[in-house]
C-alpha cells in the first residue's frame, strides 16, 4: 500500500503504463508492440516507461500478471460455489465468458498471448498455469466423486480453458451474439455430456 506522495504517483504511473500496454497489445498483437507504442498510448515520454519498467518484456509480463489477478479470483469464486462437476463447469464458463465480455482489453491481451507463435509463451506463463491449476483442482474433485471419466485432469482442464477461450473469441467477433446462457449451456454440455 502506497503511503508517500511519491509512492502514490509511482503506482498511478505504473497502472497507466500497464493499461496503455493492454490497449496497444489488444490492437497490434503481442509481438508487434514497442515501448514507444506504449509510451505514446500513455501520453508519456519513452524514457518515463524505463523509470518504472526494465524492458518491453517487463511491462508486458507485469501487465499480464496483474491483469490475471482479478480473473483468478473470479474463477476461484465460481469454483468455490461448489455443486456437481456439471454445475461447476457451468459456473466457470458463465463467469469467464461474462468477464471476457466486460473486460475486452484483458481478453484481447489473453488472446494475443495465445497467438500461434505465442501459444508456447501462454502455456509457460505463470498466470496461465495458475488458471489451469484452478481448473485441475475442480476436475480432480469431480474425479474423486466419480463425476468425470478417467482421463488426465490437466488435459480436461486445458480442453475446458481452450473451449471457453475460443467461444469467447467467437462471441467477440459475431455481429448477432447468441445469448450468453446459450453459449454457457453449449460448453457445459460439450464438456459434460449426458
Amino acid at each position: 500500500m502506497a503511503t508517500t506522495k511519491g509512492e502514490i504517483v509511482e503506482q498511478f504511473r505504473c497502472q497507466a503504463i500497464r493499461e496503455a500496454a493492454m490497449r496497444v497489445v489488444s490492437r497490434k498483437g503481442y509481438d508487434h508492440v514497442t515501448v514507444q507504442d506504449i509510451a505514446d498510448e500513455a501520453g508519456i515520454a519513452k524514457g518515463t516507461v524505463y523509470l518504472y519498467f526494465r524492458s518491453r518484456e517487463d511491462v508486458l509480463e507485469k501487465t499480464m500478471s496483474i491483469s490475471f489477478e482479478e480473473f483468478h479470483i473470479l474463477i476461484r469464486d465460481a469454483i468455490g460455489r461448489g455443486g456437481t462437476f456439471r454445475e461447476c463447469v457451468e459456473q466457470v464458463v458463465k463467469a469467464q465468458l461474462d468477464y471476457f465480455e466486460q473486460q475486452q482489453e484483458f481478453f484481447r491481451l489473453y488472446l494475443a498471448m495465445a497467438e500461434p507463435l505465442g501459444e508456447r509463451r501462454l502455456r509457460k506463463h505463470a498466470s496461465y498455469r495458475t488458471h489451469i491449476a484452478q481448473l485441475v483442482t475442480m476436475v480432480e474433485a469431480a474425479a474423486e466423486k466419480g463425476e468425470v471419466r478417467d482421463a488426465p485432469a490437466e488435459r480436461i482442464a486445458i480442453a475446458l480453458a481452450s473451449v471457453i477461450r475460443d467461444i469467447g473469441l467467437q462471441r467477440m467477433t459475431e455481429k448477432n451474439k447468441r445469448p450468453l446462457e446459450a453459449d454457457v449451456a453449449f460448453v457445459r454440455d460439450f464438456m459434460c455430456p449426458g
